[in-house]
């Protein structure tokens, strides 16, 4: 649970989970709490009031209060949303204040006895899917493994037949290299000869004797090069034994994936 709003007194909330009012009086105030605060100005109070599912239950405190609570139950998105606002200096002040006048206004409406001492929102737990155990391994497995170690920094890593990726565009190369039946290592870290000196193909491709690197260049996760330091990539993998060296732009590669993969497989030419 995360407490949203708290009006003083001990933090230790005991709620009886039992709903304080049915769902058309529910709604009605909520209705005309959310007209006060558009009269009012609070635009982003409306925002979080309308979008989250808020119940009023009875609640006491270790000391033997008693007040109403104000919960949302929410999805892990959500829930985590939320709990990086209260999480962040920067932000705790303005939600703080935007949750105190939801509060102040509910307070003034609703009769005393139920009067909304905290805001709070509680994580609606999510029905497991089958198999989610094997499902959840593979996906802890796919990121610690030495595989698309070097991504942007906040951008989440895709996970595509238990692999990690760092853009649909590679997942749609990839996809076209396993449908023809090929060895495929997509972004494996490959040490250059030396310790700790690292770099990561895209994908590394074993095709008729001949190992090759496919390379995507021009989006967000590919940016291109000067033609010096493509040159100089180039030589340090086909100097350790690389035999086909290949780049294509990411945005044929996401146009067209399959004239992508012939082009490639065409240097594979004994």
């Amino acid at each position: 649970m995360i407490t949203l709003y708290s009006s003083g007194g001990s933090g230790k909330i005991i709620s009886s989970g039992i709903e304080q009012l049915s769902n058309d009086d529910l709604d009605i105030l909520i209705f005309n709490t959310n007209q006060l605060l558009l009269a009012r100005g609070k635009i982003e109070a409306v925002g979080l009031l309308t979008t989250l599912d808020f119940k009023i239950y009875d609640g006491t405190n270790d000391f033997g209060d008693d007040f109403c609570v104000l919960d949302a139950r929410v999805p892990l998105s959500q829930y985590e949303y939320l709990r990086s606002l209260i999480a962040d200096l920067e932000s705790l002040t303005k939600y703080t204040e935007i949750f105190e006048n939801i509060a102040s206004i509910i307070n003034e409406i609703i009769p005393y006895d139920y009067y909304i001492r905290f805001i709070t929102c509680t994580l609606d737990p999510s029905i497991p899917p089958d198999n989610w155990r094997s499902d959840l391994s593979n996906t802890i497995t796919a990121l610690s493994s030495n595989q698309a170690l070097f991504t942007f920094q906040n951008s989440a890593k895709l996970i595509h037949d238990g692999l990690n990726f760092r853009s649909k565009t590679e997942i749609k190369i990839y996809d076209g290299l396993v449908k023809r039946g090929l060895l495929v290592l997509p972004l494996p870290v490959a040490v250059m000869g030396k310790p700790r000196a690292y770099k990561e193909p895209d994908f590394v491709v074993c095709y008729n004797g001949k190992m090759g690197i496919l390379e995507i260049h021009g989006d967000k996760w590919h940016p291109p090069e000067t033609a010096a330091k493509e040159h100089e990539r180039r030589r340090e993998f086909t100097k350790l034994g690389i035999s086909v060296y290949e780049i294509f732009g990411a945005d044929r590669c996401w146009n067209d994936p399959n004239g992508v993969i012939d082009e490639f497989m065409a240097s594979f030419k004994p």
